[in-house]
Formats: C-alpha cells, structure tokens, sequence
C-alpha cells in the first residue's frame, strides 16, 4: 500500500479498518492524543473541540465535493414524503349511470351504456342485480397517497470508509 497523508479517506472491502487507520463512522478521538489530525479536522464533524472531535460519519451516505456547503455538513434525505404538487396530474374518476337496466340479458353484443371509456372492452351485464346498494372505497374514487415516505437510495454497494490516523502532514498548496 502507498503511503497515506494524514487524515485521507479511502475505501476497503473488509469488514475492519486497517492498523493505522479508524471507520469513518463518527466515533469521537481525544484531541490530546491525536493533536496532528485534530489540527486538519476540527470539530467539522462533531465533538466539543476541548477535549475530543469527531471522524466523519460515512456510514449510508454518499459522498460528495462541498459545492456550496462547508465539508463536514451532511445533505439529503434517506426517505422522502412526496406531496400532490410533486405528482403527476391524474385522477381516480368513477364512470357510472343512474338509468337501472331492464334486464339481465344483454340485447347486442357491445351496449354502449355498459362500454369502458376508450376501451373496446365491456362491463359484464348478465349478472344478479345486488340486493344492496354497496358504498365504493374513497381509495377507488377519492385523492390518491397518504403522504407517507418512501425510500430514497439509490442502488449501491456497502463498503468501508476509513480515515488515516497516520501519515504524513499533507502540505499547502
């Protein structure tokens, strides 16, 4: 393995960090023993910056440059509640008739009055009519959703993020 600065990032297939270096899973350090490290990172990710700091927590999160964000500070949402504005436009429209069939035998092969719009399929007619009037679900004909989350994550692969706890100060540009 090439020698690593201090406090670089890498990612391992195994289930440990190397010697020298610790997961990228948040855990606090104590500053006294790890002043070098401290003086790179900061209380970035956390800690009281007295008497400890924080490793970044990389565990179920993607990585990315800063942009406009200060490194350290995390973005996105694991679950996401989509609201009506962010659907597509659609509707759950029932399609009826008030008019009460004469008969239980269908006189032509395709009534119009029973057809399913812009189907050529119909609605069967030779059926017992219901000896009670039945109320439809509000989830066939009212608003769709109840704002519950979904998950947001794309596919991937867990690996380890791990931090070098050794190594050379990397120097300035």
């Amino acid at each position: 393995m090439s020698d690593q600065y201090l406090g670089e990032i890498r990612i391992f297939g195994c289930a440990y960090p190397p010697a020298g270096w610790a997961a990228c899973d948040g855990q606090l350090l104590a500053i006294q023993q790890n002043t070098a490290l401290f003086s790179l990172l900061g209380t970035q990710y956390g800690g009281n910056g007295t008497t400890n700091f924080a490793l970044p927590d990389l565990r179920g999160r993607a990585v990315t440059g800063p942009l406009d964000n200060q490194p350290g500070n995390p973005q996105g949402a694991a679950t996401v509640t989509l609201t009506a504005a962010e659907m597509p436009a659609h509707n759950h429209a029932v399609y009826g008739d008030t008019a009460r069939a004469v008969s239980t035998e269908a006189s032509a092969r395709l009534p119009a009055r029973f057809m399913l719009p812009n189907n050529q399929s119909c609605i069967p007619v030779n059926a017992s009519p219901a000896p009670v009037m039945t109320t439809l679900s509000p989830q066939a004909v009212g608003t769709a959703g109840a704002s519950q989350p979904h998950e947001n994550m794309q596919p991937c692969t867990a690996l380890m993020y791990c931090i070098a706890l050794t190594g050379a100060y990397p120097p300035r540009p």
